[in-house]
């Protein structure tokens, strides 16, 4: 075979999402090896005026950071680099003019993903360690939760809801004891579209993403590293004290705990409620947080589609 022509061994995607956007780089030959991640908070959900339009200071850090981690994907070993986006781009008011000035700063071009899409992928990054048995995987973003359900071998249902962390931040925000049961209520309304169309139950639950995380963190001490293999358990009962506590805290006085993610002492709390209302709503008491999201889903997908096998 021409060289010129095989498919890239090392792959790299570049993730916009709601509150932050984050690269992921690895061996599509090799079972996703060698992982090598960046993530840096671009807030673009929190940066939409009333008419959805992204301000031109939120855009132009979206295209630094974006060119930036396209950068260090390439001194990583990427051979080619991938760009999707999700809510908050789906919202956005100048989507189109947006990925015209990524396509012409960095020289990507932006995918924009369909709810059921992100979905999709973010159950298929979190399955890949995973054998037999049904799995659920819930991934809490800025601008939306997309839950999924399914296993190793098919995906049964995927759901997408128009609410995030930062979305009800910005309709319920909880910055004192108060605000936790306006935001629950809320929660619960829309988290109630998920228990009536999931009409089948997971043996094991996966939370993904940036709540998820930052969760987890509160509950070690320190910070979840990107790359970390283990899943790490918790409980609702663990969920619900860490958001009693967090809306006891000031945004100052949430950075200063240890674990905490840095740029989520505002929103945490609200993706916190989601949680909530959603283990309350689909009755799940345990559930673990995997640093395996969308990225890894994605590669994994290229990985299949360019003939490897996508596992060890």
């Amino acid at each position: 075979m021409n060289p010129l022509s095989s498919p890239p061994r090392r792959a790299a995607v570049i993730a916009v999402g709601s509150n932050s956007t984050r690269m992921m780089t690895a061996n599509l030959d090799r079972g996703l090896s060698l992982p090598f991640r960046l993530r840096e908070e671009t807030r673009l959900f929190l940066a939409l005026d009333k008419e959805n339009a992204l301000s031109l200071a939120a855009v132009a850090k979206l295209l630094h950071t974006i060119a930036y981690q396209k950068r260090s994907a390439a001194e990583a070993g990427a051979q080619t680099v991938h760009l999707i986006a999700t809510s908050a781009v789906r919202d956005a008011a100048q989507s189109e003019q947006l990925r015209r000035m990524i396509r012409e700063h960095t020289g990507l071009d932006m995918n924009i993903l369909s709810g059921q899409q992100e979905a999709a992928w973010s159950f298929l990054g979190a399955a890949l360690p995973f054998g037999e048995g049904e799995l659920g995987v819930i991934d809490i973003g800025g601008g939306s939760t997309e839950i999924a359900l399914g296993n190793r071998d098919s995906l049964h249902t995927a759901l997408s809801l128009q609410l995030g962390a930062s979305r009800l931040y910005a309709q319920r925000p909880i910055d004192d004891p108060s605000g936790i049961a306006p935001a629950l209520s809320l929660a619960g309304r829309v988290m109630d579209e998920a228990h009536t169309k999931l009409n089948q139950q997971a043996g094991r639950w996966l939370l993904v993403g940036g709540t998820g995380a930052a969760l987890a963190g509160l509950l070690k001490g320190r910070l979840m590293p990107a790359n970390q293999a283990s899943d790490e358990p918790f409980s609702r009962e663990q969920a619900e004290a860490t958001l009693q506590k967090l809306a006891g805290l000031s945004p100052q006085q949430r950075a200063q705990l240890p674990g905490m993610t840095l740029g989520r002492e505002h929103i945490l709390p609200t993706g916190l409620a989601i949680l909530c209302a959603l283990m309350a709503r689909l009755d799940i008491t345990h559930m673990a947080v995997t640093a395996r999201n969308n990225c890894d889903g994605f590669l994994y997908a290229l990985a299949r589609s360019n003939g490897f096998p996508g596992e060890e």
